[in-house]
This record gives structure tokens, sequence and C-alpha cells, in this order.
């Protein structure tokens, strides 16, 4: 998971805190701070199994067939919701128990059991919407394929000591992002450019250039060979002696364009 999502998620995680905190509060009579155990307890499964839910999504579901997908998000989509319930029950039955070791499970009433899991499947949809955003926020969408950058990059510049040294874009073998910046391979070593994985992807050529992954963007002119490597994937090999494990739909970009 990217820094930015690994942000999202606690910022998330506080703010579903402080909602349920305020919430339980209210609902119980209770100060803010004897409300917080609970809340805590609200909070956590969500936090845990969303994540798990989202990393599956991103990994294994997106890209599938529609039917694929669809039957995908129900089983992910249940599981989710009541591995939440159920550790919802369990933290509770500790937060009311003798100790860690000593305390009762106890399930809602049913219109209480109902309610949160129509909660638990509405937070999945969220968290589904979320996986399949096409960019990070700050990111800029892909280029169609066919369509150059009004302004396709060229040529730029690295620091290395002291000294600006250019770079030419047609000696790109592949490019792997790093949070804000972006790891450049060539064919004589490798560089830290100072751009985005996207804001790269805005301004290559996309008919030299493909995103072949969530994370790698590679020059097709530097592909020696493409094989299967199972799953729907294919195993780029490099000019440079690289091999990158391409994504589903990274592997179905690069089919499109065989003649």
């Amino acid at each position: 998971m990217y820094r930015t999502e690994r942000r999202a998620f606690l910022i998330g995680g506080g703010l579903i805190l402080i909602g349920y905190s305020a919430t339980l509060s209210v609902a119980h009579n209770l100060w803010l701070p004897e409300a917080i155990p609970a809340g805590f307890a609200n909070t956590l499964p969500t936090l845990l199994f969303g994540a798990a839910a989202y990393w599956i999504i991103v990994r294994f579901v997106a890209g599938q067939s529609t039917t694929v997908q669809a039957v995908a998000h129900l089983l992910v989509g249940t599981a989710f919701a009541v591995l939440t319930y159920w550790l919802l029950l369990v933290m509770l039955g500790v937060l009311d128990g003798v100790s860690a070791t000593q305390f009762e499970v106890r399930p809602f009433a049913s219109r209480a059991m109902a309610w949160q899991l129509l909660q638990n499947v509405t937070t999945y949809g969220v968290v589904a919407l979320f996986a399949y955003r096409p960019r990070q926020r700050g990111e800029a969408a892909p280029v169609a394929e066919g369509s150059p950058p009004r302004n396709p990059l060229s040529r730029y510049f690295i620091r290395s000591g002291d000294e600006i040294l250019p770079v030419d874009v047609d000696a790109i073998v592949s490019i792997t992002g790093a949070d804000d910046y972006a790891e450049v391979a060539t064919a004589t070593g490798r560089h830290l450019a100072r751009m985005t994985l996207a804001k790269f992807e805005q301004t290559l050529d996309p008919a030299r250039f493909a995103r072949v992954h969530r994370s790698r963007i590679v020059n097709l002119q530097r592909v020696t060979l493409a094989e299967p490597a199972g799953d729907g994937r294919l195993l780029l090999h490099l000019s440079n002696g690289e091999r990158i494990v391409t994504s589903r739909a990274g592997a179905a970009a690069l089919r499109e364009r065989v003649l």
C-alpha cells in the first residue's frame, strides 16, 4: 500500500473513531472519553478488514471480466460484512468481560444485527470505490493510447553532485513509482527523478511507453521479449536485463497492441 493510501486509511480511521465515539457518547449519555473504548471496538474491525478488502480488490479483482468481478465482490463483500461484525462482537465482549481471556460474546438483537451488517456492506462499497479510483490524489489521468501529449517529454535534467546532467527519454528502459519520486532505469544505470509516476505517464508518448503495472512504466522499444507469466499476466524481458511482471490490466493493454 502506497504512503498516500496508508495516510488516507489513518486519517479515515481517526474520523471513524471520532464519529463512533461521539455517536455512542450521545446515545448512551456518556462523556466522550468514556465512549472511546467502544468507539475503538467499532473502528478497528472496519479498518482491519477494510485494508484487507482493498488489497484483495486491487491485487486480484480489478482488471478481471465483469462476471468474475461481480462474483468476487459478492464473496469478498460478504466476508467483510460477516468478519467485521464478528470481530466487533468479540471486542465488545472483551470490553464488558472480566479479563481479556474471560468474556462472553453476545450477538446483537435481530434489528441491530441487520443494521450492523447493512452498515458493513455500505462500508465495503466505499472501500471498493476507492480501490477502483483511476488515480491517486494529485495524479493526472492517463493519456489515452494514440493521443500523444501536447508537449511530449524528450529530455529532462537530474542532479549528480554539483552537476546537472541531461537524460534523453529515448534512453529510459523502465520507470518505477517511488512516492513523490520515480526511479528511472536506463541502459547505463539508475537515478531518481523528482517527478511522480503519473506525471511521467502524462508527459510521455503513449505510443512508445506503456504503464504495465500500478507502479511501472516501460519503454516498449526496450522490450526484448514478452512471455506468459500465468494468471493473465506477462513477464517482460527488457534490454538492460530487467524482468518485470505486468498486472492483468497491463498485460491486456499490451496484448491489444499485437498486430
